[in-house]
């Protein structure tokens, strides 16, 4: 999944990093709000980018005395700043210049170079977009997953989902100052471009706040999905020398590694070294089926 993610990463910063200077050439030539409305997207998602890139290294560091389960959370954290920077800056400089433009409208010049850096960035933008969803397809099908929506809410992948919704808003973006701009063109209204430069910016603004809100659940310490829950249950109720499970309880420690805890009422006619072999066997089937489970297993009180 790590590997996945961190190549999504990459596509996406090398990509956002041609396209915030080609955008930014032609909104200044251009004198488009929309377009300048894209290149500060553009600028924001490069440092979103080195930002995940940092996270996922901070992400695999050892275990240590003041971290015992490791520092796999740094994730998260990082991916939470990235939603912050999108809400903070890139949001709000793309609603300001909306705004300016809205009272002092301009004239957009140099339609070919304009239309040159939307398709660039359809192409760059559309080719990391591809990365994110095959990675999310790949989770999707392990989660068994009815739609996209359902993935997104389910995904424990904060780095693979920050890449994807920034794609997608990219993606959304960049058609918006596209129609925003042919319409100024054939109509000569310039205010539609402004517009387009607010609407792109409140757009930024919400699939911030979607992405704060799915990363911050990871942060908190969100469970494993119900049917990764469900397989857990069946795996050690298979055991006949298990009667009942007390309790499970489970937790993100990163997109791959998981606590879980079981408190487990055994049969009563256990030995020992029959219970030792038991647990044993319980681990490695839940570590078949999250291969990063750090698992702890507790007898019932009798």
């Amino acid at each position: 999944m790590q590997h996945r993610s961190k190549k999504a990463v990459i596509a996406a910063l090398f990509g956002n990093l041609g396209i915030a200077i080609f955008k930014m050439v032609a909104a200044l030539f251009s004198g488009s709000s929309s377009m300048l409305a894209e290149s500060y997207h553009s600028i924001s998602d490069t440092l979103n980018q080195v930002l995940l890139l940092y996270g996922l290294k901070r992400s695999q560091r050892e275990p240590d005395e003041r971290h015992r389960f490791g520092y796999g959370k740094e994730q998260f954290f990082w991916s939470f700043m990235v939603a912050m920077i999108l809400f903070g800056i890139a949001g709000t400089l793309s609603i300001r210049e909306g705004y300016r433009k809205f009272l002092h409208p301009e004239p957009i010049s140099h339609l070919g170079l304009t239309y040159m850096a939307i398709a660039v960035g359809l192409a760059f933008d559309g080719y990391a977009f591809s990365i994110a969803f095959r990675s999310l397809k790949c989770e999707m099908k392990s989660e068994e997953c009815r739609n996209l929506i359902e993935a997104v809410k389910q995904s424990k992948d904060p780095t693979t989902l920050t890449v994807f919704i920034e794609d997608v808003i990219a993606l959304s973006g960049l058609l918006i100052a596209a129609i925003a701009i042919t319409l100024v063109h054939f109509t000569g209204i310039l205010i539609i471009d402004a517009i387009a430069s607010i609407i792109i910016g409140v757009l930024l603004m919400v699939f911030a706040v979607i992405l704060a809100f799915e990363t911050k659940k990871l942060l908190v310490g969100e469970a494993v999905t119900p049917l990764k829950r469900r397989r857990i249950l069946k795996a050690v109720l298979s055991f006949k020398e298990v009667k009942k499970v007390i309790c499970l309880n489970t937790m993100h420690l990163s997109s791959e590694e998981v606590l879980v805890t079981l408190e487990i009422k055994y049969q009563d006619d256990l030995i020992i070294e029959e219970l030792e072999k038991v647990n044993d066997e319980i681990e490695k089937k839940i570590k078949d089926i999250i291969p990063g489970a750090k698992v702890y297993l507790e007898a019932e009180d009798k």
